[in-house]
């Protein structure tokens, strides 16, 4: 499969499961059940940042923009 595809997915499914968690939080009935929520959204959102980091070298890598 070609990798920045891939990576590309990824990053979706990251922002898809940010805003799911994010929907969580505003709904959740009891403080500790938002805050765990809130604390899924800050691990999507730095996994997304990785792969965008990642993503932006492979295609430097590869000449691409």
């Amino acid at each position: 499969m070609n990798m920045i595809k891939l990576i590309e997915e990824a990053i979706e499914n990251e922002k898809m499961a940010a805003e799911k968690y994010r929907r969580g939080a505003e709904s959740a009935e009891d403080p500790e059940t938002r805050s765990l929520f809130e604390q899924l959204v800050r691990w999507e959102q730095d996994h997304e940042r990785i792969l965008r980091e990642r993503l932006a070298v492979l295609k430097l890598i590869r000449g691409q923009q």
